[in-house]
């Protein structure tokens, strides 16, 4: 019964106190981090930095927390900081590419910057990861990697999930790549990085059964590694 509950509060995203405190697969909270999508181009008339640029939303969040303060369904960006990953320029265009499309996500928080024309808003980024699959992303957004657990039967909890933008974490018993559509190579990259940089995904949960018992498998949509910079490509 808890472990339906657990899994019905991370699908529907009902993260209320009483739910964290039901939720049995939870192994330990996490800090708070902030990861965004692009939900659509700023096309408005108006002069730049107060339009022009892209909206972005906190991902799991049904209002994301502005630069201006105030809560909203979509905040706007005019500009990506990226100077805390050294970045060239190019690199930042590269980024670009894919998170403009929501083919990307960012890690990072939206403030307003001044400088000589004015307060701009800014997502000032400290992670950047990159769409495998190139699908349209659907469900919940979670971080996984291997817990490092070694079972002899299954279902076992070889994974680790990390809900973004909750601090919330408990172990799952397997993860599927391929149901994203990506590339087989692409989907050998992301296990590859289960054991290093994690993946993140977007997805839904399905049971399933074995002589451990039961257990939960991340079924993802969409899955992201780490953006590589021209010097590491």
């Amino acid at each position: 019964m808890l472990n339906k509950l657990a899994s019905s509060a991370l699908a529907c995203m009902v993260l209320s106190s009483t739910a964290l405190a039901q939720s049995a697969p939870i192994v330990s909270p996490m800090p708070f981090s902030s990861h965004y999508i692009v939900t659509r181009v700023d096309l408005r008339k108006c002069a730049y930095p107060v339009c022009g640029g892209y909206f972005v939303k906190a991902v799991n969040r049904a209002l994301t927390r502005c630069a201006n303060g105030t809560l909203q369904k979509d905040c706007h960006v005019a500009t990506l900081d990226a100077s805390a990953l050294r970045w060239s320029a190019d690199d930042r265009e590269a980024f670009e590419q894919s998170f403009i499309p929501g083919q990307a996500l960012a890690g990072g928080k939206l403030v307003a910057l001044k400088n000589s024309i004015g307060k701009v808003d800014t997502l000032v980024i400290s992670e950047a990861w990159v769409g495998q699959a190139l699908s349209k992303p659907s469900g919940v957004f979670s971080a996984l990697r291997n817990s490092g657990v070694v079972c002899i039967t299954t279902p076992c909890p070889s994974v680790t999930e990390k809900v973004l933008n909750y601090p919330i974490s408990r172990n799952i018993h397997g993860l599927d790549l391929a149901a994203s559509g990506a590339k087989p190579d692409r989907v050998d990259a992301g296990f590859q990085a289960l054991g290093s940089t994690a993946v993140l995904a977007a997805g839904e949960h399905r049971a399933i059964t074995g002589p451990a018992g039961e257990g939960q498998v991340f079924v993802a949509s969409e899955f992201y590694l780490p953006f590589a910079p021209a010097k590491t490509r």
